[in-house]
């Protein structure tokens, strides 16, 4: 974000940045009553409806003792005794910036904006209703004529008082980390209020206030409020009045923010670690509560379907966090800003817990979204702190979505991902030294990755990587296929074809590229009308292998092992560091890394506790089931409603082990399995084929 993004305010934001530091207490109901809150234009009618706020203001007002009290209404009254014209020069950085000329009409326009200000600072720390609306009547339309001039047509009192609060929440969050001298200290230096205004401003995230669009297209900067606040102290000419207010007011929050119990309402008055839009939320799912507890079971499920819909709106606000890409020597470093994604992170844990505290719904956080846009370079770097991925952790977001161009990857949460993040990629064109022979249809990418410091290729949460194609005319799509790049050839691990990309789960890095794999074996003639094209498809993608070269043998039976390789491998389900407990599988068994994948998710059951019986074949019905429930766990599919009507097909339904039944039921309504001459021979041993076909079915399933 540039210096010019680092925006500042009109006088009322001053105001509210100078409740922390100068003792101007306009806070949460001086704000709002002063805007008004709803989601409506900013007009003459607009009302402040909001209790909640005025109720945690209140809050504040019971927690200030009588010197404190007095100290803010000493530097409330110096302010008042000003002179108009002291006023107006007060406001005049920010003034000069919306007016720029000096011409007759100018200086009117000045005059009256200065009237705005003036009005504004002139307002006391607990106004009157009726001087509250008299301000909101004489100034609204002016307020939006200058907001209109830049583009903001509808400006709302909820986005100005969202953006304001957002401003004050942060300034809290980061003061309630000093000490009253350092406090005192920071007053007296404006480059370092200045620097401070910045920190606040970088963490407001961007494009998310219209009002922010308003200061940004008249150019207001932090210097322009440090300014202001300059200005005023000099107006006063009294810094003891600003020390001893600033130092009440930082006092109050440092008490309210860090007790709880002990007669009256506990707990923060608002939580300065997620987002006013969040802590309003929060505040509603409180209401929802109580509400719910006298509500008929009709207006029950319509209250909770209202609360589940302003959840997901803010939720999915929340999750797309802004990235800067700086590039340097053909490398690009994207980057996100630490404090703006932990306060985005801790608004959607806060906004799930009390949802389900409010009203017993649970609902899952969904990824976060990170769009670096078109990036030309070769090279790419990508960091996430510890702090942003502890914050992920705790709000249970599921993983980090990051887009760099037609590029994606999803880098989940937990487990190998618990600490500081680096990932990164190289990408280079694919030449035949690598290819074999083979076309490709994508370039070669070179993943890296540490945690922790610390040079990772093995996981235990798979990572989702998405390889954009380049021109494929020409190619069997089909065929494509990812492939993991090592010194002895290629080897194929499948992956989702869509027009664009080839989306892949791995469960380790290394270097990979797209490619059109055309497999071919000289004994399927006699099955190729009705396997060929699927045995073609599923060797491609590294599910099947021939018995020799050329070799594919269609006949002969499918081993439970071999079924688990075709499974895991076709449906993307693979994972290193899966563990099993069959004692007849040994770690260094060819088919035990697919074993344990299937296993751990439930889709591979033993013949008992401890034996899995790999050399055994596999019954179709046992096929069927395996299938069923690795498409449910991809898909999140259920069961048939009716297991029996979806088995009418097959005249020997009956012969189906109870158990398997609800999975055979499944993929016959998903026509994956099909039999033959009206049934389905759910006992008899599948066949390579037949095998094949059933795992091109899956691979093509909705």
């Amino acid at each position: 974000m540039t210096l010019r993004k680092k925006l500042a305010v009109t006088t009322i934001a001053a105001s509210v940045a100078m409740s922390a530091f100068a003792g101007i207490p306009l806070s949460n109901k001086g704000l709002a009553e002063r805007l008004g809150v709803s989601n409506v234009a900013y007009a003459a009618d607009a009302k402040f409806p909001n209790q909640t706020i005025i109720k945690q203001l209140e809050r504040v007002e019971k927690a200030l003792t009588d010197n404190e009290r007095k100290s803010l209404r000493d530097l409330r009254n110096a302010l008042d005794a000003l002179e108009d014209s002291e006023k107006g020069q007060i406001v005049a950085p920010i003034v000069n910036k919306l007016v720029k000329g000096n011409t007759p009409d100018d200086q009117e326009k000045k005059d009256a904006l200065e009237e705005v200000f003036v009005d504004a600072i002139a307002l006391t720390y607990a106004p009157s209703e009726a001087k509250l609306e008299e301000f909101r009547a004489k100034h609204h339309d002016l307020i939006q004529e200058y907001a209109t001039e830049v583009g903001v047509p509808n400006l709302t009192v909820n986005d100005i008082a969202g953006y304001f609060l957002a401003i004050q929440n942060e300034t809290f969050r980061i003061i309630n980390k000093k000490s009253i001298d350092q406090l005192v200290d920071l007053l007296g230096d404006s480059e370092a209020v200045n620097k401070l205004f910045q920190e606040v401003l970088n963490a407001i995230p961007d494009n998310e206030y219209e009002i922010e669009k308003v200061f940004l297209e008249y150019e207001v900067k932090t210097t322009d409020v440090v300014a202001v606040i300059s200005a005023t102290k000099a107006a006063v000419k009294n810094d003891n009045l600003f020390i001893k207010a600033a130092t009440a007011l930082y006092t109050v929050y440092k008490r309210i923010n860090s007790t709880s119990g002990g007669g009256g309402e506990a707990g923060p008055i608002v939580d300065n670690t997620i987002t006013a839009e969040a802590q309003t939320l929060v505040n509603n799912l409180n209401d929802l509560k109580t509400k719910l507890a006298t509500a008929t079971d009709e207006e029950k499920a319509k209250l909770i379907e209202d609360a589940v819909k302003q959840v997901d709106e803010l939720v999915n606000k929340l999750v797309v966090i802004s990235a800067k890409v700086d590039a340097v020597d053909g490398k690009a470093t994207i980057s996100i800003n630490e404090s703006t994604t932990v306060v985005a992170l801790n608004s959607i844990g806060a906004i799930i817990a009390k949802l389900q505290e409010a009203a017993n719904v649970s609902y899952n956080a969904p990824k976060l979204v990170v769009n670096a846009g078109d990036v030309s370079e070769n090279e790419v770097a990508f960091t996430l702190t510890a702090s942003v991925v502890a914050a992920a952790i705790k709000a249970k977001a599921p993983a980090i979505s990051l887009k760099v161009g037609a590029f994606g990857v999803d880098i989940p949460f937990g487990g190998t991902f618990s600490k500081k993040i680096d990932f990164g990629f190289k990408k280079s064109d694919a030449d035949d030294s690598v290819l074999g022979g083979l076309k490709a249809a994508s370039q070669v990418y070179d993943f890296s990755l540490s945690v922790d410091g610390t040079t990772t290729t093995t996981f235990n949460r798979p990572v989702v990587i998405i390889l954009p194609l380049i021109d494929t005319t020409g190619l069997d799509t089909e065929l494509l296929s990812t492939a993991k790049i090592l010194e002895s050839g290629l080897e194929f691990h499948g992956g989702r074809v869509t027009d664009t990309s080839v989306i892949e789960s791995r469960d380790s890095f290394s270097s990979y590229v797209v490619v059109e794999n055309k497999v071919t074996f000289g004994d399927i003639a006699h099955v190729s009308s009705w396997a060929g094209r699927a045995i073609e498809v599923v060797a491609a993608k590294g599910a099947i292998n021939g018995k020799a070269d050329g070799v594919f043998d269609p006949n002969a039976n499918v081993t439970r092992a071999e079924f688990a390789k075709m499974l895991v491998r076709a449906l993307d389900l693979e994972n290193g560091s899966a563990t099993e407990n069959f004692s007849d599988v040994n770690a260094n068994d060819w088919f035990a890394p697919y074993v344990a994948a299937a296993a751990e998710k439930g889709i591979i059951k033993g013949k008992s506790a401890t034996k899995f019986d790999p050399s055994a074949p596999i019954k179709r019905a046992e096929m069927a089931t395996m299938i069923t429930r690795a498409l449910q766990l991809v898909n999140g599919s259920n069961d048939v409603a009716d297991i029996e009507a979806a088995l009418a097909k097959f005249a020997d339904a009956n012969q189906i082990n109870e158990t398997l039944r609800a999975g055979v039921a499944f993929a016959a309504n998903k026509d994956i399995v099909v039999g033959s001459d009206g049934k389905f021979a759910p006992n008899a041993n599948a066949t390579r084929a037949q095998a094949a076909v059933i795992i091109y079915r899956a691979i093509n399933a909705n």
